[in-house]
C-alpha cells in the first residue's frame, strides 16, 4: 500500500471514529432545542438532496483540477459544519447535515476513484478495505463513549473532540501526490447519456437502491411480526459490524476474483434468494439469509469504482457523481413506497425487492457486450 492510500485510510478512520462521538445522536440534540420530529425528516431529506448535488459537481470538477484539490475542496467544507452546533442554535444546527453531506458528496466521486487509481493490485479489495473495512471498527469504541457524553449533558465536548479529530483528518488529505493525467478540457463538454454502458450502470444501480431503501428499514417491523424480540433484532445488528469487516474484505476480494459485471450479477442473484428465504425462514435460517444479504450486498459498492474505470476514460469522476446523484435521488421516495408495500403482507417488500434484483441480474447481461 502506498503512501496515499495509507493517507486515505488514516484519514477515513480518524473521520469516522470522530463522527461516531456525535453524528450518530444529533437527531435527540435537534429534538432537544425544540425542532419537530417532521422538521428533522425534512432536513434529512434535504441532507439527500445536498449529497446528490455535491457529487455531480464534485464528479466534473474532479476531472478538471484532479483528485487532491477535489478532496480538500469537499472535505473542507465537510469539516467545519459541527462548530454550528455548540452555538445552540436551532437554525444552523439543521444546517450542520446537510452542508456535511454537501462536503462529503463533493469529495467521494475524487476519493473512491483516487484510491482505485493508486491501488497496483487487487482493486477491489484495496478498495474495500481502505474505504469501509478499517474505517468501520474504531467506532465500535468511540460511539459508546458519544453516547455516555451525551447522557452526561457533554455533548458539546464530543462534537469539539469529533471536530478535532475531522481537522486532522482534512490535514492528512493535504500531503497527498495526485498522480492524474488526463484531465477533462471543459467543465460540460461530455454527455453521458449517449453512452451505453453509463445508462445501465445508472438504472442497473438506481434499480438496486430503491429496492434497497424501500425495504430495509421494514427488518425490524417484519420481525416483531413474526415473533422476536427488539433484543433479538438488537443481536442481529451486532452482527453486521462484523459483516462489514468480513462482507467488505470478501466483496473486495470476490470483484477482483471475477470482473466487476459477473461478480455483480451473481451477487444480485443471491440477495434475491436470500431476501427470499429471510422472508420465509425461522431461526439460524432467518438469520444467515439476512447475514448474506448484507454481505452479498457490499459487492455493488466495491464493482462501481471498477466499473468506472472500465467504461469511462477522461471524465470517470463524472460518471461516479452522477451516478451516486441519481441514485441517491431515486432512493428519497423508496421507504414511503415500502410502506405501501406493507399493505399487501408484511412479507410483499422482500418479495420485490428480491424480484427487483432477479431483473437487474438478468440485465447485466447486456453489459456484458460493451
Amino acid at each position: 500500500m502506498n503512501i496515499n492510500l495509507k493517507l486515505i485510510a488514516a484519514s477515513n478512520i480518524i473521520a469516522v471514529s470522530s463522527n461516531a462521538l456525535w453524528i450518530m445522536y444529533i437527531q435527540y440534540f435537534l429534538l432537544d432545542l425544540g425542532i419537530s420530529k417532521t422538521q428533522i425528516g425534512l432536513i434529512f431529506t434535504l441532507a439527500l438532496l445536498m449529497r446528490a448535488f455535491g457529487n455531480i459537481i464534485g464528479g466534473k470538477i474532479a476531472d478538471l483540477l484532479g483528485y487532491n484539490r477535489t478532496l480538500l475542496i469537499g472535505y473542507t467544507i465537510y469539516a467545519f459544519p459541527p462548530l454550528l452546533i455548540l452555538l445552540h442554535n436551532a437554525l444552523l444546527a439543521s444546517l450542520v447535515y446537510p452542508l456535511m453531506s454537501l462536503g462529503s458528496g463533493i469529495g467521494t466521486p475524487a476519493k473512491s476513484l483516487f484510491i482505485v487509481e493508486q491501488a497496483q493490485s487487487r482493486k477491489g479489495l484495496t478498495y474495500m478495505l481502505v474505504q469501509r473495512v478499517l474505517p468501520s471498527i474504531p467506532p465500535a469504541l468511540t460511539a459508546p463513549v458519544g453516547a455516555k457524553l451525551y447522557e452526561m449533558g457533554k455533548y458539546d465536548v464530543a462534537v469539539f473532540i469529533g471536530f478535532f479529530g475531522l481537522l486532522i483528518s482534512l490535514l492528512l488529505l493535504v500531503f497527498l501526490k495526485d498522480t492524474k493525467r488526463e484531465r477533462a478540457q471543459n467543465l460540460f463538454n461530455f454527455n453521458l447519456l449517449r453512452s451505453r454502458p453509463f445508462t445501465l450502470i445508472i438504472f442497473l444501480y438506481s434499480l438496486d437502491t430503491f429496492s434497497t431503501e424501500a425495504v430495509q428499514w421494514i427488518v425490524p417491523i417484519y420481525l416483531r411480526e413474526i415473533g422476536y424480540s427488539v433484543l433479538d433484532y438488537g443481536f442481529l445488528i451486532s452482527a453486521q459490524t462484523l459483516v462489514i469487516a468480513f462482507g467488505g474484505t470478501f466483496a473486495g476480494a470476490f470483484v477482483d476474483r471475477y470482473s466487476p459485471v459477473s461478480a455483480l450479477g451473481l451477487s444480485y442473484l443471491v440477495v434475491a434468494m436470500s431476501l427470499l428465504a429471510f422472508s420465509l425462514g425461522k431461526g439460524w435460517i432467518l438469520a444467515l439469509a439476512y447475514l448474506l444479504w448484507k454481505t452479498f450486498g457490499m459487492i455493488g459498492f466495491a464493482a462501481l469504482p471498477l466499473l468506472i474505470e472500465r467504461y469511462f476514460s477522461d471524465i470517470k469522476a463524472s460518471a461516479f457523481g452522477t451516478i451516486n446523484a441519481m441514485t441517491t435521488l431515486v432512493s428519497i421516495p423508496a421507504p414511503s413506497f415500502g410502506g405501501f408495500l406493507l399493505g399487501f403482507g408484511v412479507k410483499a417488500p422482500f418479495v420485490f425487492k428480491a424480484v427487483m434484483n432477479s431483473v437487474a441480474s438478468t440485465m447485466l447481461f447486456r453489459l456484458k457486450r460493451y
